[in-house]
């Protein structure tokens, strides 16, 4: 009997630390970058629209310097939801070379609130794309993404996929999403300041071509900016892992550099998405290695 205890002694631990390893799991992925972006912004100028038209152009510096870190490749100009004014741009294109860009795009997103009742952001996208209407505002190597900014729904005649299919013939280079920021689903929202009608037209088109949809009675745009500064450049913060992780076991490094975790300019992580998710400065750069090593999650 104690020769038998002896041999288990001897046989526990061995099968332990054969457990430990293959528990253990290393995922290595590299931060990649999209080509160069063309941002079309499609803002409603109907009467309600003032407010929403304020704090677009207030937080247009978060999405701005976001760009301005990234160093992305980027044009952006902006149209209306009136079929009156056809999809032309209001102003110049803006890039990351032209001069006070903030003010610039302020002015411009201030289209007023004189436009037709009858949105049609739609419409006015497909018509802005196309070079008859802006001639060279798309390039045949850039990615466009097509930005709806609206407190009630698309009013443009026509079904939704056909939208969806102009907007993807227009697009002349690598391909085309969109974003909506835009009433939610289903009976619209309300803020201290504003009111919207559910954007079910654009949010549909959003879903369909893989963009951002956020609420437009948020009361502060920055953050929602933020968002389509990234999906602009290309700079994916969200990583997911390769197998369910046990949570506390999770350590992360960029380039060999072990990155804190916290929730500003560090990482965290997303029970629901199984994945790393980096915020602020800690985003990691084009080219850049991402290693994460942890345990198996039961």
């Amino acid at each position: 009997m104690p020769r038998l205890s002896f041999v288990l002694v001897l046989v526990l631990p061995g099968c332990s630390e054969y457990a430990v390893t293959n528990l253990t799991v290393q995922d290595v992925f590299t931060q990649g970058q999209d080509p160069p972006a063309d941002v079309l912004f499609v803002v409603d100028d109907s009467a309600s629209m003032s407010e929403e038209q304020e704090n677009l152009a207030a937080n247009f510096g978060a999405f701005l310097e976001l760009l301005g870190d990234t160093t992305a490749d980027f044009r952006i100009g902006v149209t209306t939801t009136d079929p009156r004014l056809g999809g032309v741009l209001v102003g110049e294109v803006l890039t990351a070379d032209s001069l006070d860009a903030v003010e610039a795009f302020a002015a411009q997103v201030a289209v007023g609130t004189h436009g037709s009742r009858d949105e049609q952001g739609l419409a006015m996208a497909a018509r802005g794309l196309r070079e008859d209407v802006n001639p060279g505002f798309l390039r045949t190597d850039g990615f466009v993404h097509v930005v709806f900014v609206s407190d009630e729904d698309d009013h443009s005649i026509g079904e939704v996929k056909d939208y969806v299919e102009a907007l993807r013939a227009s697009a002349v280079g690598e391909g085309v999403t969109a974003h909506a920021l835009v009433g939610d689903i289903p009976a619209g929202c309300m803020s201290g300041s504003s009111a919207a009608d559910a954007g079910t037209r654009y949010l549909s088109v959003s879903e369909t071509l893989g963009g951002l949809h956020e609420s437009i009675c948020a009361d502060d745009y920055a953050e929602v900016l933020e968002a389509l500064g990234l999906a602009v450049s290309g700079w994916n913060p969200l990583f997911p892992l390769s197998e369910l992780a046990a949570e506390a076991t999770l350590t992360v490094w960029v380039e060999d550099v072990k990155m804190p975790r916290r929730e500003d300019d560090g990482w965290g992580y997303s029970l629901g998405e199984n994945a790393v998710v980096f915020t602020g400065h800690a985003i990691p750069r084009p080219g850049m290695k991402v290693r994460v090593t942890y345990q198996r999650g039961t």
